[in-house]
């Protein structure tokens, strides 16, 4: 199992836009339960231990650190 650290701009994301991006919210912290910290689609590794994962309009940037997933951001895709 996989903890999860948010950066405080991700953070003040969520705290900002609430039910907007609860859903969101539900799937990264769903990435606690698989094996390899990737979520099954939607990802592209950008270098080693470094991915970006496209998820519900928004484009999630995260980092692997031994078994913690570290979110560093959340952007909504245009």
């Amino acid at each position: 199992m996989w903890a999860i650290r948010y950066s405080d701009e991700v953070k003040y994301y969520f705290l900002d836009n609430g039910d907007l991006v609860f859903d969101l919210l539900v799937k990264i912290e769903e990435l606690r339960l698989t094996l390899e910290g990737i979520p099954p689609e939607g990802t592209t590794q950008l270098e080693p231990n470094f991915f970006a994962w496209e998820i519900l309009r928004h484009v999630v940037i995260y980092e692997r650190q031994d078994k913690v997933l570290v979110i560093e951001v959340v952007k909504p895709k245009e």
